[in-house]
């Protein structure tokens, strides 16, 4: 949020980041006066070593990271906002909150190396919550429940497929984030729920990943619930800080690209000079045709619109996706069952009901399910919406678990756990042997194998602005002189600064 906020009117320089930076450090000094417990210092140390783990001897992420994740880094590092700087790479509109948090990153200390780190760190934390709730089971210091449950569901399926630094992306950090949402809403009552705390995670989500954006299932319904629709309550809820978080992301997206969300044409403002309607139509198909199966189409007469209508791509779907898809999803839900099978037939004591929680089951299950439903008619690529369809198969298996009274869980817990986190480590390791030679730190400068940077040429809009585009090597941005776009501009595009911020209006 203080990157985003920051950049509407500076660049987040080093400078910048540092004093930043420092503020955090100062404050945090005054408030702990450098006394830590236990719990803090291991938490620090767990997250340290998880994120040094994940990113030594890593990849960043292709070609995501060298087509607009860093290019769109290296802007905010540069200069402040610019209006309509979609105009250069439309990719730059699908950016997410990360970016940001990466871009801030770049201080004194780390240096450029430094937006590699937020990414791997922010996944530690949903590691260690997760982690911490089996062992919680596992030491006897809380009575099992769904909650637990899930956390186990999760552990299995994060160190199975959410191990790898270099596949991690935009795409990571939202799903691990839904998965907490959902595991924060099974083991706290309606009446526990902070719906401030549901709505920001809600926001959060979102920011990182618009196809999740059914999230906000959760909280709306959560409000209703637990507060009165025309009262005060809803007064706390346009002036809290989930709101002003979601408005300033939504302003964010309007002034560079001319939508509130792009690129869903229904949010955008045409009549905006730095709004380029051929480019929000043309993004949204190929994005749309791309997730479904568009280059494995076997009619190639039909154009990208016909593509997308009247389920003419399920063929082209389903023969990469689809099989890609079962592949993933097949394995864990055999696992599941098996895990359910057991469970019910050598742990549980007695049944007991819990009327409240079926409920919180059932809302949990209706967001995963419209998540997977939206997901699979609009961009059924597994990426955008894994979260929900995880998510959905986990609660499923929980349905038969949820009314079960445990005994001699903890062996379970343990062996689960060791068998996940060895599983985790053995990936890293592998990482590491076949990485040994390359840079420590994720390369950020080029994705060729020998290591050579892209070279690039300047093109100039007008004396006062110009762009750059690579002209060797992979092709890509990456983390250069900015900003820069791998695309040849087919349209002209007029510079004009505008009480000190640069607007690229289309002509």
């Amino acid at each position: 949020f203080t990157a985003l906020t920051l950049n509407f009117f500076i660049k987040l320089s080093p400078i910048v980041n540092t004093i930043v930076y420092t503020t955090i450090l100062i404050f945090f000094i005054i408030k702990s006066k450098l006394k830590f417990n236990k719990d803090d210092f291991l938490f620090l140390c767990l997250s340290t070593f998880i994120t040094f783990s994940l990113i030594i001897f890593s990849n960043v992420n292709r070609p995501d990271a060298g087509l607009y994740h860093l290019p769109f880094v290296s802007i905010l590092n540069d200069s402040k906002i610019i209006f309509g700087i979609n105009n250069i790479h439309f990719r730059f509109g699908h950016t997410s909150i990360l970016q940001y948090s990466s871009a801030i990153n770049n201080n004194f200390l780390f240096k450029e190396n430094g937006v590699s780190i937020p990414l791997a760190s922010i996944v530690s934390f949903f590691y260690i919550y997760f982690i911490q709730d089996i062992f919680k089971v596992i030491k006897k210091k809380e009575t099992i429940n769904v909650g637990n449950i899930f956390s186990l569901f999760i552990v299995i399926y994060t160190s199975y497929k959410i191990n790898r630094y270099s596949g991690f992306g935009n795409d990571a950090v939202p799903h691990l984030a839904f998965f907490y949402l959902i595991s924060y809403i099974l083991k706290n009552s309606f009446k526990n729920i902070d719906f401030n705390k549901v709505f920001l995670i809600s926001v959060f989500i979102f920011i990182n990943k618009t196809t999740l954006g059914l999230v906000f299932i959760i909280p709306c319904i959560i409000f209703f619930i637990k507060k009165r629709l025309f009262s005060e309550d809803l007064l706390n809820l346009f002036i809290s800080f989930p709101t002003f978080f979601l408005i300033f992301w939504l302003t964010k997206n309007l002034i560079i690209s001319g939508c509130l969300i792009f690129p869903a044409k229904i949010t955008c403002f045409e009549n905006f000079s730095w709004t380029d309607s051929k480019q929000i139509f043309n993004a949204y198909e190929q994005s749309q045709a791309w997730s479904k199966g568009w280059p494995d189409r076997k009619n190639k007469n039909l154009n990208m619109s016909e593509f997308n209508k009247n389920f003419n791509w399920i063929n082209a779907w389903s023969s990469k996706h689809l099989k890609y898809i079962l592949k993933i999803i097949i394995p864990y839900i055999l696992v599941l069952a098996i895990l359910a099978f057991y469970i019910r037939k050598f742990l549980f004591v007695r049944h007991q009901k819990y009327k409240e929680l079926n409920k919180r089951i059932y809302l949990s299950i209706m967001t995963s399910f419209m998540g997977v439903l939206s997901f699979f008619l609009i961009f059924p690529i597994y990426r955008y919406g894994y979260s929900f369809l995880i998510s959905l198969i986990a609660l499923i298996f929980i349905l038969f678990l949820k009314n079960i009274v445990f005994s001699k869980k903890e062996f379970l817990f343990s062996f689960i756990l060791f068998i996940s986190i060895l599983f985790f480590s053995l990936k890293q390791v592998q990482k590491v042997y076949n990485n040994y030679e390359n840079d420590r730190w994720p390369n950020i400068y080029t994705l060729n194998e020998d290591g050579i940077v892209n070279e690039y040429k300047s093109l100039n809009i007008s004396e006062k602005f110009r762009y750059f585009q690579p002209v060797s090597g992979d092709g890509l941005c990456m983390y250069s002189n900015a900003p820069c776009t791998n695309y040849a501009l087919n349209k002209e595009i007029k510079f004009k600064n505008y009480y000190g911020y640069t607007l690229l209006k289309i002509k």
